[in-house]
């Protein structure tokens, strides 16, 4: 396997990276990087890692990282930091266009996409808590919510023809434990909560790179 992921300098993306490193140590892990100086030393140091260094709106280098792929994991995210300075052209979602159609380009299928509960999926019921911290982020940072909302909206038009699966994360726990219980499910459905481990979600990642339990579905990850 060799395994493309965006979003690598964030918090989740170096767990799911070392995660990958722990399962397939023989195979090859690219890292498609704005600031690679942001990528802990164990990921660029380690010999099975290729860093490419792009923006996400350079078509040459999304080619590059993308050549001899056969997945990839985006965790990429709007940032709510900005608040209502955030842009209105949804940057996010048309980052993953541009992903999905160079991953069509090279004939790659299996995506695995990190958003959040504020993506919605027919399964869903209500959830206080999760109606709650989406209604909350939504008055302080609507441009970021409309962003996410988008991001799902382009996995599931653009990419209709991709092995899909998005993953939704609320709350995350500081938990390293890859072995740390995640629940799978969807919103409402009296088992998931708001918060997951980090190191269970980015083992259910992984493993569901080749399981496919999920292809075409959107679950909620979740501690139990």
């Amino acid at each position: 396997m060799r395994l493309l992921i965006f979003g690598a300098t964030g918090a989740m993306g170096v767990f799911i990276a070392r995660r990958f490193l722990h399962v397939y140590p023989s195979c090859t892990l690219v890292l498609y990087a704005r600031n690679p100086s942001k990528l802990p030393a164990d990921l660029t140091e380690d010999r099975s890692v290729i860093v490419v260094h792009g923006q996400l709106d350079e078509l040459h280098n999304l080619s590059k990282a993308m050549e001899g792929v056969s997945a990839v994991i985006t965790a990429l995210g709007p940032t709510g930091r900005k608040g209502p300075l955030y842009p209105a052209n949804k940057p996010i979602a048309t980052a993953y266009a541009r992903i999905i159609e160079t991953m069509r380009v090279h004939g790659v299928r299996r995506l695995v996409a990190l958003t959040t509960p504020t993506v919605r999926d027919p399964a869903d019921q209500f959830s206080l808590p999760l109606a709650f911290l989406r209604t909350t982020f939504a008055t302080i940072a609507w441009n970021v919510v409309r962003d996410i909302i988008a991001v799902g909206e382009t996995v599931r038009t653009v990419g209709a023809d991709l092995d899909w699966t998005l993953v939704r994360l609320a709350l995350h726990s500081s938990d390293s434990d890859p072995n740390a219980e995640v629940i799978a499910g969807y919103m409402g459905d009296g088992r998931v909560k708001a918060v997951s481990s980090r190191g269970g979600a980015a083992a259910f990642i992984i493993d569901e790179l080749e399981k496919r339990a999920w292809v075409h579905k959107a679950p909620i990850l979740s501690s139990p």
